[in-house]
């Protein structure tokens, strides 16, 4: 049987079945399973779906949980790249709730490294829906959310190289920012300026071309070295409010490893704020991150340093907008807007903090 499906629509019970017993999650069969496709329109890189499960014996399993698949369409080529699947199947695997965020549980993850599909079976957490990044997150939330991934960073700092860790993808490494500049975002930059022409200026242009002739520059040689364990996608899409907690639950793990913390920071901060509240608490935000640094025991990170990095990044978090509007998929139109915002608030944000000046 094969260990992974090439489409949610693909899910029977006894293959159910069989990977809930390999995961030891699964005590008797699953005798019948019913699919609902969710999240259509929403995600770039991955097909979702709801499980109305019933057991033939008592189980602690839920009866409904979520389908996560390998997307199906060109973006499959972008995931392949920067080995998406692998990442948060091995997040799953190996970190989950040890992180300090709140994740889902998961009860089954693998990806098949010949067709690179890739299933993931994980907690059914109801039908909240992810607050929306276009509309941007509260200061409230913003504060929560960088709280949180400060003390996640303080756990993993300085640790990503031990021996435990060595599964770790390297988002940072030499050979992924190579990969990164040649094959995601330079094939990008001449169509996201082309199709959205609106968005640019002379400057602009010029901004987006030098960050990608001098993208590891950007991306790690000119921001301070100490690694620690990243989110990589670390944006109020990716964020589930339960009942309003701010405490929320982290999605989407397909871009984790090793790499400098200043990313999940910085590109929260420019991407899922309005360009008027980053403006506002942005560095309130960093005295916060720099603080949860501390608390949770790193001392050589003070807030000029990572106010710094935090400019240089800005730069180099250009690789998500000009990748999503440049080679992605945007046959929907959330998908589209979601570029749009993307782009739009990384661009207002290198302007107002004057990032040209660090080329």
């Amino acid at each position: 049987m094969l260990e992974v499906l090439a489409s949610a629509h693909d899910v029977t019970k006894q293959w159910l079945t069989e990977k809930l017993k390999v995961s030891g999650a699964l005590k008797s069969d699953v005798t019948s399973v019913e699919l609902i496709t969710i999240g259509e329109g929403v995600g770039l890189m991955g097909e979702l779906g709801r499980l109305t499960l019933t057991y033939a014996g008592r189980e602690d399993l839920p009866s409904t949980m979520v389908i996560k698949c390998a997307v199906q369409n060109e973006n499959i080529n972008v995931a392949r790249v920067l080995d998406f699947y692998n990442r948060e199947v091995n997040f799953y695997n190996r970190v989950g709730s040890d992180s300090g965020l709140r994740t889902p549980d998961s009860y089954y993850a693998a990806v098949d490294q010949e067709t690179y599909n890739c299933t993931i079976l994980m907690q059914d957490l109801g039908d909240v829906s992810p607050n929306d990044q276009i509309i941007g997150a509260t200061e409230a939330e913003a504060f929560a959310a960088i709280e949180k991934i400060s003390a996640m960073h303080g756990r993993y700092w300085g640790k990503v190289r031990n021996p435990e860790n060595e599964w770790m993808y390297d988002v940072m490494g030499d050979e992924s920012s190579s990969t990164l500049r040649d094959l995601v975002y330079m094939p990008a930059v001449e169509p996201c300026i082309e199709n959205f022409d609106a968005f640019f200026d002379d400057d602009t242009r010029k901004i987006v071309r030098t960050v990608g002739e001098n993208f590891t520059d950007y991306w790690r040689n000119k921001i301070s070295p100490a690694e620690t364990f990243i989110h990589g996608d670390y944006r109020q899409d990716n964020f589930l409010y339960m009942n309003s907690d701010l405490n929320a639950v982290v999605m989407d793990w397909q871009i984790s490893g090793s790499g400098r913390g200043i990313f999940d920071f910085t590109y929260f901060v420019c991407q899922s704020l309005t360009s008027e509240r980053r403006l506002k608490i942005e560095k309130d935000l960093l005295k916060t991150y720099v603080e949860g640094l501390s608390a949770a025991g790193v001392k050589d990170y003070d807030y000029e340093a990572a106010l710094l990095d935090y400019r240089t990044m800005i730069l180099g978090c250009l690789v998500y907008p000009i990748t999503v509007c440049g080679s992605l998929d945007l046959s929907n139109e959330r998908g589209k807007a979601l570029g749009e915002c993307m782009l739009a608030r990384n661009l207002t944000a290198i302007k107002e903090l004057n990032c040209a000046e660090l080329l």
